[in-house]
């Protein structure tokens, strides 16, 4: 079954267009977090970021550019959060990849992110690293 988000881009369910690209296609989000926010959402579907098409993939950079320009000149935010919910123990709602953009201002009362845990130690670091360069080693 196709997901909400190609139903949306099929025309099957009204969504609001603000780009329309042949691997990428924005469209603002009905619950935004702030006036402005838009959900970039990839034509082919897949829930995870990693198993979109590599032409998708390196459609990305300029669909997002694009993007974020217009939403910072439409609202005139001086900045924006770009998120990516990749998978449901992250918060993804939809199982199709897609990212959000999100216009943000001085003192909006808003949350930046998940950052800011304790700090982790040296060993701890270089363990982890040791590990995500393997990871990637792998084919």
């Amino acid at each position: 079954m196709s997901s909400l988000f190609t139903r949306i881009i099929q025309g099957q369910i009204p969504g609001e267009f603000v780009l329309r690209g042949e691997l990428w296609v924005a469209i603002l989000d009905i619950n935004p977090s702030a006036p402005g926010h838009c959900l970039l959402i990839p034509v082919a579907e897949a829930q995870h970021l990693h198993e979109l098409p590599a032409a998708t993939l390196a459609g990305l950079g300029p669909a997002l550019a694009r993007l974020t320009a217009a939403v910072r000149r439409a609202t005139g935010c001086p900045a924006l959060n770009v998120v990516v919910n990749d998978g449901p123990a992250a918060g993804q709602e939809v199982p199709h990849a897609h990212l959000h953009v999100i216009p943000r201002f001085p003192d909006d009362g808003r949350r930046a992110g998940l950052f800011g845990g304790k700090r982790a130690e040296a060993a701890a670091l270089a363990e982890m690293g040791a590990r995500l360069r393997a990871a990637l080693a792998e084919p």
